[in-house]
């Protein structure tokens, strides 16, 4: 069955934390089905919050908090979202709502169109778009 593995920066697991990802404490976890369906699967704590936002190391330590993830999402586009679309395996996504739950069902409603970036994105074809909902 398809689907995708979802990170969603919030500082208290109901809303999308209104600030770029990595300046959030927690990382929460789910999986997407095609068929809408989705579970919670984990929670971690951010250990790279307080470093310097423009600093490569946090991206790579935030990337190594969630590298079994497809999907990193925030309501802030950052410049690390940039460099994570033109040179890594996650695909960013920024979504304009506040609460978790509506930022899943967004994912659900465009399924095929993230999966179809995601699977560009694991055959080696790194597409530099950041999709926005």
């Amino acid at each position: 069955m398809d689907k995708l593995k979802v990170c969603i920066g919030s500082n208290h697991g109901i809303n999308i934390a209104q600030t770029h990802m990595g300046d959030t404490k927690f990382f929460y976890i789910y999986e997407i089905f095609r068929n809408s369906d989705y579970f919670f699967i984990d929670k971690r704590i951010n250990t790279a919050i307080d470093m310097d936002h423009s600093n490569e190391d946090k991206m790579k330590s935030i990337l190594s908090i969630v590298d079994d993830v497809d999907i990193l999402v925030a309501e802030k586009l950052s410049p690390n979202f940039k460099k994570i679309a033109k040179t890594t395996k996650y695909q960013p996504i920024v979504i304009k709502t506040e609460s978790i739950e509506d930022g899943i069902n967004i994912i659900c409603k465009n399924f095929d169109e993230i999966y179809t970036q995601i699977q560009n994105k694991k055959s080696g074809f790194i597409n530099q778009t950041i999709l926005q909902y």
